[in-house]
């Protein structure tokens, strides 16, 4: 498989965690209306969802980047091209499953929650990868001072 291919796939799973996280916070009312639960227990689920994303990225990112893009340098393209996909991703959402219910519709500081995660999101991107591009080295030898 080419870099490129695996650079867009790398950049569409980047898209992914924020666009879920996202979509779950504009969601709870709709989220609580279909499943019958309380917005209480909405919330822990989304709550319990964005720390393990958290961790999970954390974890999976520096090693998708070592191990699938090689360490390349040219992997930090992807800190751009995932808002792309982010964009199909909303828009295919909002297209097929618009709000009908006026209940559903979101409160007005999840809006600025998400301008928030969307801010911050490109500086973790880049700190991950960070780790990912860094060398590795098999023994770590001390310098000696002679």
């Amino acid at each position: 498989m080419s870099f490129v291919i695996r650079l867009n796939m790398s950049s569409f799973l980047y898209a992914w965690f924020p666009y879920v996280g996202i979509e779950l916070m504009a969601n709870v009312y709709r989220i609580s209306r279909v499943t019958g639960w309380g917005l209480d227990h909405v919330n822990i689920v989304i709550l319990v969802f964005f720390f393990v994303g958290l961790l999970l990225s954390g974890f999976g990112f520096p090693k998708l980047i070592r191990h699938w893009l090689g360490g390349r340098k040219a992997s930090f393209f992807s800190l751009i091209l995932w808002i792309p996909y982010f964009i199909i991703l909303t828009y295919i959402v909002a297209a097929w499953f618009p709000i009908t219910h006026p209940a559903d519709k979101p409160n007005p500081v999840t809006g600025l929650m998400a301008i928030a995660v969307l801010a911050l999101y490109p500086f973790y991107l880049a700190i991950l990868h960070l780790f990912g591009t860094a060398p590795i080295t098999e023994r770590m030898k001390e310098d000696r001072m002679t």
